[in-house]
């Protein structure tokens, strides 16, 4: 019958991407925890469009030199600092033939990229956080040449899209046990770590560098699954720098899935008003919020809030004791901006509001989502908290965070 309403076909065309937008969007979570995974060719935004991105805008010439390759001139080009170096010793990586305990990854970041050097490897490993498409990952051969690029490397997908990553092209942080070898132990429990993981379990496979003793499964190797034994801290002139800072590795955690709920918000509230105007055309009815159907509004409204409580910091793990670093680390980040002030004492951040806030992602959200989430920040930082969902966080400093927010977006 839909066919003899318009014989042109036009609303068979609009029916076919309706029965598999509904077969594809029909679940939506009130969380982001195991997240269906989206289609990447027929979804709401098509991930092999031409990027627009930090990578993408790089235009400072970007040199070679013997000892680590592109790589100080890429962290020079993105103002990423040396402080940022994590080192990862599990074998998790594309580049894994070249990981061990003694020849560990560097992983450097700042706010929207993260860069992955492996000592005498052929490629330097590069992500970003693209503000539409989510996390975009490229290579740059580690060999001389008049002018070097970035090349897109879709391959990281088979790691990085699915329910680990909020079901969107995203980063992902592993704590794994790790044999001797480097190779993780299988058939037993691996992490995803973020700033809602308990201290204990985090930094398996990692380097984790501090001047404080916190109990966790970094600094050493599982022979087996019932003994382990302790590493030595990494030493060796040959890495940008010596340290593994656990502040370092705190904030990484806490970003990379940040990055991936800003990503996933931007998917599911896109994929629900691209349904919605679908609906409305057949129905004849105009494509404004008062059209909405119910379970629009839910999938929106729940996507939002599931960001909020990850921004908000509202299930962080609290920590066993002060947590200091022993790099400049702590310093770099936290200049210029009052939501990257640290606590240490008890949690990552003085604030309850992620300096993510801010970032690309959030500003490339559709206009009337950007407002939707401002509203709602606004009702859990001056009136939630301390309550009900949100009693874990401090009241008085929600406040003072949304006042730091508002003086940034007036």
């Amino acid at each position: 019958m839909l066919g003899r309403i318009d014989r042109s076909g036009r609303i068979i065309k609009v029916v076919l991407p309706l029965v598999a937008l509904f077969a594809l969007w029909s679940q939506v979570p009130a969380s982001f925890e195991g997240s269906m995974v989206y289609d990447l060719q027929n979804g709401p935004i098509l991930y092999n469009q031409a990027p627009d991105n930090q990578i993408t805008q790089i235009k400072t010439r970007i040199v070679y030199e013997p000892r680590h390759g592109y790589l100080l001139s890429v962290l020079k080009a993105l103002n990423i600092p040396l402080s940022s170096q994590t080192l990862v010793f599990s074998k998790t990586s594309f580049q894994a033939p070249l990981i061990f305990p003694s020849a560990p990854r560097a992983v450097f970041f700042n706010d929207d990229t993260y860069i992955g050097w492996v000592k005498g490897a052929d490629y330097l490993e590069v992500s970003t956080a693209d503000p539409a498409l989510g996390a975009v990952f490229y290579v740059m051969e580690q060999e001389p040449k008049p002018k070097p690029r970035f090349i897109r490397h879709d391959d990281c997908l088979q790691c990085h899209h699915s329910p680990r990553t909020a079901g969107v092209p995203g980063h992902i942080v592993r704590s794994v046990y790790t044999q001797p070898s480097g190779q993780i132990h299988t058939n037993t429990s691996t992490y995803v770590t973020d700033h809602r993981s308990p201290i204990e379990e985090r930094w398996g496979g990692w380097y984790a560098s501090s001047k404080t003793e916190v109990k966790h499964l970094g600094n050493q190797l599982f022979p087996t699954l019932d003994s382990s034994v302790p590493l030595k801290p990494f030493d060796s002139p040959a890495w940008p720098a010596q340290s593994s800072d656990i502040v370092a590795l705190m904030v990484l955690e806490h970003q990379t899935m940040g990055h991936n709920y800003i990503a996933r918000l931007n998917y599911e509230t896109r994929a629900a008003l691209q349904l919605q105007r679908i609906m409305n055309e057949m129905d004849q009815k105009p494509d404004i919020e008062d059209s909405w159907s119910e379970s629009t509004r839910r999938r929106i409204t729940n996507a939002i809030e599931a960001t909020v409580r990850y921004l908000t910091f509202a299930d962080e793990a609290p920590f066993p004791k002060p947590i200091r670093g022993d790099s400049t680390f702590t310093e770099d980040f936290s200049a210029k901006n009052p939501l990257k002030k640290f606590n240490l004492d008890n949690r990552l951040f003085e604030y309850p509001l992620s300096y993510l806030i801010d970032s690309k992602g959030i500003a490339a959200l559709t206009p009337l989502v950007q407002q939707k989430l401002r509203v709602r920040l606004q009702q859990v930082l001056l009136e939630e908290a301390g309550t009900k969902t949100y009693s874990h966080l401090n009241a008085d400093r929600a406040k003072q965070a949304w006042r730091i927010y508002q003086n940034s977006h007036p």
